[in-house]
């Protein structure tokens, strides 16, 4: 009974915003109302409206080495976190039906950042401006002064991992990349989500397409996630930034979103399937209309923002 109320307390309009009361009686029975019982020690239950700011998750910010964050930055990164939730619970239907640990370590520069990570990573520590340790469920990154900004879209990309190890653990790397990658582009402006096109990720890649050096889309989709992460660091990262690009081009269009949101949620029930034998099922027209589509979007059709 009690998790029939609980249900129908959930699925009450998001208009509703009376008071919800919950207590346990004598025989361990959960009871709820709309009023308070006397005689009763009762605690109040929150039930998420419309106009809710997705507060939904205990985010935990620790600094160290003399690191000051303002009011308005710890702020920001816990609204900027909870945006790549919602991303995902409300975007994708990822169906967040359980907390995803977010500790936040803030370092003060990046000879603290690698001697953190040589304690903690097992073999060579590669290149990065923030990292997610499965392990302890945490997020490590450092201060960059003079773009503290970026350090603030770090913390959202290596969020949008966090989601997928502790949710999705067969994501392959290409794809894993990508959609945090829009993590670091994601904002909230008023009612909707908006992804902005990745500045960076789209210099890269017009540099890679003006000499014809980009890497084929089918052959990047048929790669194992060793062999991907191999690649990319051999070709210096710039894999990273077309799969980033890639993924982008995939959300801006009903037809892509679709595509990648069937394509999420096979890996997420534990299909291993490598996506290039995936696209003629999911992608209306196949593997060939896609990169047709791609190519497109590379010569010009490209958009500077993603509303949804």
């Amino acid at each position: 009974m009690a998790r029939c109320l609980l249900f129908a307390l959930i699925c009450l309009p998001l208009w509703v915003h009376a008071e919800i009361y919950r207590y346990t009686d004598e025989n361990g029975v959960v009871h709820f109302g709309d009023r308070k019982v006397q005689g009763r020690q009762q605690e109040e239950v929150k039930v998420r409206g419309g106009d809710s700011d997705w507060q939904r998750y205990q985010i935990d910010i620790v600094t160290d080495g003399g690191v000051i964050l303002t009011d308005a930055e710890r702020e920001r990164i816990e609204a900027d976190v909870n945006h790549v939730y919602r991303f995902f619970d409300d975007i994708l239907y990822f169906d967040l039906f359980r907390t995803v640990p977010v500790n936040i370590l803030i370092l003060p520069d990046h000879a603290s950042y690698q001697r953190y990570l040589s304690r903690h990573i097992n073999g060579t520590v590669p290149p990065s401006y923030g990292v997610f340790l499965g392990a302890t469920h945490q997020i490590v990154v450092y201060i960059r002064e003079e773009e503290r900004d970026a350090t603030f879209r770090t913390i959202s990309h290596e969020t949008g991992h966090a989601v997928l190890a502790s949710l999705a653990n067969y994501m392959p790397a290409w794809l894993n990349e990508g959609l945090a990658e829009q993590m670091e582009m994601l904002a909230r402006e008023g009612d909707h989500l908006v992804i902005r096109a990745h500045p960076g990720n789209t210099k890269v890649v017009n540099y890679l397409r003006e000499r014809h050096l980009l890497s084929n889309v089918e052959d990047f989709l048929a790669m194992q996630s060793v062999d991907w992460r191999n690649h990319y660091i051999d070709r210096g990262y710039s894999l990273q930034a077309q799969t980033g690009e890639f993924v982008y081009f995939l959300l801006s269009t009903p037809t892509g979103r679709s595509f990648l949101t069937r394509l999420i949620h096979q890996y997420k029930r534990g299909d291993r399937t490598l996506a290039a034998y995936l696209v003629d099922e999911h992608y209306v027209g196949g593997m060939r209309v896609m990169q047709d589509n791609w190519a497109l979007w590379l010569q010009g059709r490209r958009t500077d923002v993603i509303t949804f």
